[in-house]
């Protein structure tokens, strides 16, 4: 009808997820088993080096194994983001696991890479704010550039899930929109903050220690990372097939000019080439390579003989 109202994207992000919930928990259970498995023993191999001192460092190295596991998540997430109505959840994660789980796992290092400097940076400076304003500044730009690969970091999953793209593709094309997209990232930010701000509340009265445990391990198993992953998938999905689909039609458009303007060329040298030399008396000519002024250009006696030769060979046939 003409009066519906147009919904808010915020409206139509609720609606996919609260219809969807089953199958996001669906996916943080599958995403959770390797989880579990890789936290334990980042854990104890972190206890067995630094003797029970937590070192962030180390614990972060988890990413890169745990990282091929998160194709499934995002996988899944993507197909209840853009609308589909109904995602075969256990069949698509095993299936994007299975099929990029090399490029995840280069994708982990080059994230852990990032994350561990960011957390690093921002640790050192944080701890520095006493020795002068220079020290906010260096924070601040810290801070600037954390955010940036963290907005460079959503696209590159995504997008190698996809699209069918070379790797140095991927990387670049999440760069750039870690910064065109600035706009749909920051609401994708913005709705993560919720999230967060959501998931801190529910521990925030936490009595004891075990209970906070608890309550954390549900948290991850049960919603975090499916629903981190859905929200900022949700954000920027559209955009980025936007950019991705105009590259496309750019290059096709380009790529049927260069051909059309090739064969515009190849027609015209097929033209010069049949250049009508009945004008000619063939027996003035001679099997030489010495040229003569034609139609506006040189061309050999040996060429123009030739032709001559082969087209009264073939009225001959005719």
């Amino acid at each position: 009808m003409e009066n519906e109202r147009k919904r808010l994207k915020f409206e139509i992000l609720l609606e996919r997820f609260f219809t969807n919930f089953h199958r996001l928990v669906l996916t943080n259970l599958l995403f959770a088993v390797p989880s579990a498995i890789i936290f334990i023993a980042f854990y104890y191999l972190n206890i067995a080096i630094f003797k029970g001192e937590v070192m962030i460092p180390v614990m972060l190295i988890g990413i890169i194994p745990l990282f091929p596991f998160y194709a499934g998540v995002v996988a899944v997430c993507r197909n209840i983001a853009r609308g589909d109505a109904k995602v075969p959840v256990f069949r698509t994660f095993i299936d994007a696991v299975r099929m990029n789980f090399l490029h995840f796992l280069l994708h982990g290092v080059l994230i852990y890479l990032a994350t561990a400097m960011s957390v690093a940076a921002i640790s050192l400076y944080s701890s520095m704010l006493d020795k002068g304003w220079f020290i906010y500044g260096l924070l601040f730009v810290s801070i600037l550039i954390a955010l940036f690969l963290l907005y460079t970091a959503f696209y590159i999953p995504l997008m190698n899930i996809t699209y069918d793209l070379p790797l140095r593709y991927v990387y670049k094309n999440s760069f750039l929109m870690s910064f065109g997209e600035f706009k749909n990232n920051f609401f994708a930010t913005l709705a993560l903050a919720v999230l967060l701000g959501i998931c801190f509340t529910m521990t925030v009265f936490c009595r004891t220690e075990l209970v906070l445990i608890l309550i954390l391990s549900a948290i991850w198993c049960l919603l975090l990372p499916a629903a981190f992953t859905f929200i900022y998938i949700f954000f920027i999905y559209d955009g980025m097939t936007a950019i991705i689909r105009d590259k496309e039609e750019l290059s096709r458009e380009l790529t049927g000019k260069i051909d059309k303007s090739l064969e515009e060329r190849k027609k015209q040298q097929e033209k010069e080439t049949e250049d009508d030399f009945s004008d000619i008396d063939i027996a003035s000519l001679k099997d030489t390579d010495d040229y003569i002024f034609h139609n506006g250009k040189m061309v050999k006696q040996s060429t123009i003989l030739r032709i001559l030769r082969e087209r009264e060979q073939q009225e001959d046939k005719q």
